[in-house]
This record gives C-alpha cells, sequence and structure tokens, in this order.
C-alpha cells in the first residue's frame, strides 16, 4: 500500500472513531467524578406515597396552606387529615394558616421557636425546600423537629417534561415557573443539600408524578 492510500486509510479511521464518539451519550464521554448516580424508587401518583407513609400516623406538615392559592378541594392538608392519627401545620402563611383551621383543628405553627417537643411519626415537607429563602438554616432547623421520618419533596429540574418549561428568543430566556421558587434541584443536589446542611441521612429518593417530581425519605443520622 502507497504511503497515500495509507495515509487515507488513517484519516477515515479517524473520522470513523470521531463519529462513534458523536453518538456515544454525553454523560459516557465525561469524566467519572462527575457522574452522581442516585437509586430510585418510582411512584406513579405522590398521594399514593404520602397516604402509605401519613395513614394512621402523628404528621407535621410543612407548606400546609398552598400559598398563594388555597383550594379547600384539593388542599393536601385537608386530604391528609382524613387518614392520619393527627396532622399539625407549619407555614409562614399565617391567613393561610387561619383559613386552613376552619378546616382541620388541629395545631399550627410559623416559626421553628414555637414548635412543640411532640414526637412526630412523619415530617412531611412538600414542594416547600424550593421557596426557603436560606436554605441551609431551614435544614439545620428542620433536623431539629422530634420526628422519626422525613419526607422531603421538590419538582425535578431534570424531568424530560421540564424541558418544555423554557424557550430562548434573541436576547430573552423565557421560564415557566413559580414566581416564588428561589431553585431548582434535581435527585442528587436536593439529597446533597439535606445530607449538607442538617443532621439527616437520606435513606431512600423517589421519583413521582412521571418523574417531575423528586422524594428524598431521610431518618436522623446516628
Amino acid at each position: 500500500m502507497s504511503e497515500t492510500l495509507r495515509s487515507k486509510a488513517y484519516l477515515i479511521k479517524q473520522k470513523i472513531k470521531k463519529k462513534l464518539r458523536s453518538m456515544r451519550p454525553h454523560y459516557r464521554t465525561v469524566d467519572e467524578y462527575w457522574l452522581q448516580k442516585i437509586p430510585y424508587t418510582n411512584i406513579g401518583d405522590r398521594l399514593d406515597l404520602f397516604r402509605e407513609e401519613c395513614k394512621a400516623k402523628d404528621v407535621l406538615h410543612f407548606g400546609c396552606t398552598d400559598w398563594p392559592v388555597f383550594n379547600p378541594k384539593n388542599n393536601l392538608h385537608i386530604i391528609l387529615s382524613e387518614i392520619t392519627k393527627t396532622i399539625d401545620g407549619f407555614d409562614i402563611d399565617k391567613p393561610g394558616i387561619e383559613a386552613l383551621r376552619s378546616y382541620v383543628g388541629q395545631e399550627y405553627y410559623s416559626d421553628f421557636e414555637s414548635l412543640s417537643s411532640k414526637k412526630y411519626d412523619v415530617c412531611l415537607i412538600p414542594e416547600t425546600i424550593e421557596h426557603v429563602d436560606n436554605v441551609g438554616s431551614f435544614l439545620s432547623n428542620l433536623s431539629k423537629v422530634n420526628a422519626s421520618k422525613f419526607l422531603i419533596t421538590a419538582p425535578n429540574c431534570f424531568s424530560q417534561a421540564r424541558q418544555q418549561n423554557y424557550r430562548v428568543e434573541k436576547d430573552t430566556f423565557i421560564e415557566i415557573v413559580h414566581p416564588d421558587h428561589n431553585a431548582w434541584y434535581s435527585p442528587y443536589t436536593l439529597k446533597n443539600v439535606i445530607e449538607k446542611y442538617s443532621e439527616l441521612e437520606v435513606t431512600k429518593v423517589y421519583l413521582m408524578q412521571n418523574k417531575t417530581m423528586v422524594c428524598c425519605e431521610a431518618i436522623k443520622k446516628k
């Protein structure tokens, strides 16, 4: 084979290798250091998990008023009050608490300092963490709650459905997002902030609602 043919054959091989590399999923092209692998359990409807975990239990529910839209027909606190042993609420929305109190007449709190030392089976924090101003302080205080189990949920930023929630137009980035959200979370980052800023240990991760929601189940570190 002439030198020219060898050179052409080499270039063709290099192009083929480059093409094959480009066809690999992106995560297979990066260093292992950047890959965070989180085992998860799939749950269709989050209510199925909440009902299973809260039935006949003493529950403390954060974000109980569903601010800014309180609707007694689909309010999670009211729904769960029908199956729990007791369900207390925590929310900084004091007018919302007064509205909710007429439907569920149990204990309510608006700050960590006023929380009692009552023992809870479950501390439920659904779609609340993305709203808080200081996640480190919030999680640090949360881990002091006297509860056996914590369920912390947030919207999953990497779900396929979320990819439809933004658009780039010239010099404008458009997002479909709750105006009060301060952060996006993924299975890894939610688990990471919980274990970094609290005395809690994540024992299980769920993906819910067609993988649009992530839930971390946690207990206090021993």
